[in-house]
């Protein structure tokens, strides 16, 4: 058997990838196992651990699409509405305790995703960036450093809100109330513009914005899937 080229073994992670994210997206992180998977693609746990030691380096990959589509999404929701950069964080992190309570396996991903070593510390570096650019002009003494340590305490904030569903005594106007003022009052927020951000999420159909954002995420991959296909068919092989 020839060496794998270089192409080759790109193309093989990334329909291992692709595979998985689906899996987990369907079915949930905690459900979905390594074997489930090298079973569904017809082949060896070797190759799977060839590019990925566990699942979890897996996730690491679909955090970085969610996150990146996240993002986008808050950024157009507000677009037109306001250039505020408060409203914008209110926004985004709204945005994903509606995703969570679309169903319990995208709970289970986000979960996961906040609690496992490697994809909590993505998600804490990369909401660091973003929160110093949000929250700098108003806590100017603050140092990368002190962003960090309060995405930290914002994102433990997250992950509790996120792993309780929604019932008729705890509603998710309520939860959406309780999360903003929690977090923003971490970064010293005045109670007035909380208020503020909490009557701007209002005006936004977030459920319909969720469900537009996991669908996006779908479509990404089905047409990731489909050019990964093409390329299958030119004589690649996993």
């Amino acid at each position: 058997m020839g060496r794998v080229t270089r192409e080759q073994s790109e193309l093989n992670k990334q329909i291992i990838i692709n595979a998985a994210a689906e899996s987990f997206l369907e079915n949930g992180f905690t459900n979905t196992t390594v074997r489930q998977l090298t079973t569904k693609l017809g082949i060896s746990a070797g190759a799977f651990t060839g590019h990925f030691a566990t699942k979890e380096d897996v996730l690491y990959e679909l955090v970085c699409l969610v996150l990146e589509q996240q993002f986008a999404v808050s950024e157009k929701l507000i677009a037109g509405r306001t250039d505020d950069k408060i409203l914008l964080y209110a926004a985004e992190t709204v945005l994903q305790l509606y995703i969570v309570e679309l169903n319990d396996n995208l709970r289970d991903v986000y979960y996961n995703a906040y609690s496992l070593p490697k994809t909590s510390a993505l998600i804490q570096q990369t909401v660091t960036e973003k929160v110093e650019a949000i929250f700098k002009e108003q806590l100017p003494q603050l140092e990368s450093k002190d962003f960090y340590l309060l995405e930290i305490a914002t994102g433990g904030i997250m992950r509790g809100f996120m792993i309780v569903p929604c019932n008729i005594w705890f509603t998710m106007d309520m939860k959406v109330e309780a999360f903003l003022k929690n977090t923003l009052r971490l970064y010293y927020v005045p109670d007035e513009k909380i208020e503020e951000a909490i009557a701007f999420v209002k005006t936004i159909d977030f459920t319909e914005t969720a469900k537009e954002t996991v669908g996006g995420i779908f479509r990404y991959l089905k047409k990731q899937r489909e050019s990964l296909q093409q390329f299958d068919e030119m004589g690649f092989t996993i």
